[in-house]
């Protein structure tokens, strides 16, 4: 539903809130200053950040798909130039300063505003699932929403700030990109291209420009190695190696291994200089 006024909710001092505000064209924020700390991630539309700190002031202007950070006590309103779609995380100060990562992560944020497709990846993922079980409220729902808070905070921290980027080996990077801190996931080729925004044929071509391998080949080398560190170092099952790389199929598992290696995966344990 649009509204024509703020959100309003509270967020406890240790935990966190996910809202949204759909903007009608008579938007309208008076100043105000929230106990809690802010991400504000316009979906849709365009607005200014207007923030005063003490005599100190700041405009941010925030298009579609930007992250801005608001800190607590900053007094601040939102001014629309169109129409505009907002996400809001609101995050509480124990909440961040009890892990001193997480504190970094947050100091960064407010100097480094974001912008780029924050909403692909595991971004839209987390936000739809914190909302989903912060709505249901069922067993464990609070540490599930906390734990989505995160994964968006480190998502937006490792997101490069700058122009937006539309060449196709910059999407292809970026995509490779994803890839790599995802690869348990269930990727595969259509995914990949259409993340990237080119045909199955093209996004092919340019992936192995970039890798020098198909985006197959890539993907079972990143699921090997991490299998191959998980039993060597923790011990893991060859069952649960595979499943955590993100191979569903132990049989194909076992090939892919016995084609990198020469021998099957507890062979392979049991000679150690090529387990080292």
């Amino acid at each position: 539903m649009k509204t024509s006024e703020p959100v309003q909710f509270t967020v406890p001092d240790d935990g966190v809130y996910f809202a949204e505000s759909f903007h009608a064209r008579d938007f309208a924020m008076p100043e105000r200053a929230d106990r809690f700390h802010k991400i504000i991630f316009v979906q849709r539309g365009r607005l200014e950040l207007v923030s005063r700190e003490g005599r100190t002031s700041a405009v941010v202007m925030g298009r579609e798909r930007t992250l801005l950070a608001v800190p607590a006590g900053v007094r601040h309103r939102l001014l629309d130039h169109e129409p505009s779609v907002i996400l809001v995380l609101g995050l509480g100060d124990w909440f961040l300063r009890r892990d001193p990562d997480m504190w970094e992560i947050w100091q960064r944020l407010q100097v480094h505003p974001v912008s780029g497709r924050m909403m692909e990846g595991g971004f839209a993922g987390w936000w739809r699932r914190a909302v989903l079980e912060q709505t249901l409220r069922g067993p464990g729902f609070a540490v599930t929403v906390r734990a989505m808070a995160m994964q968006v905070l480190v998502a937006a921290d490792r997101h490069v700030a700058g122009p937006r980027e539309d060449t196709t080996e910059e999407r292809v990077a970026r995509v490779q990109r994803q890839v790599r801190e995802t690869f348990f996931e269930p990727w595969t080729i259509d995914r990949a291209a259409s993340r990237a925004g080119l045909s199955r044929r093209q996004f092919t071509l340019r992936f192995k420009e970039l890798t020098g391998d198909t985006f197959v080949a890539h993907l079972n080398g990143l699921r090997l190695a991490h299998a191959e560190r998980l039993l060597r170092g923790w011990g893991h099952s060859v069952t649960g190696a595979a499943f955590s790389a993100g191979f569903e199929d132990l049989s194909h598992f076992y090939r892919l291994f016995r084609g990198q290696h020469g021998m099957p995966p507890r062979r392979w344990l049991q000679t150690p200089r090529l387990a080292e």
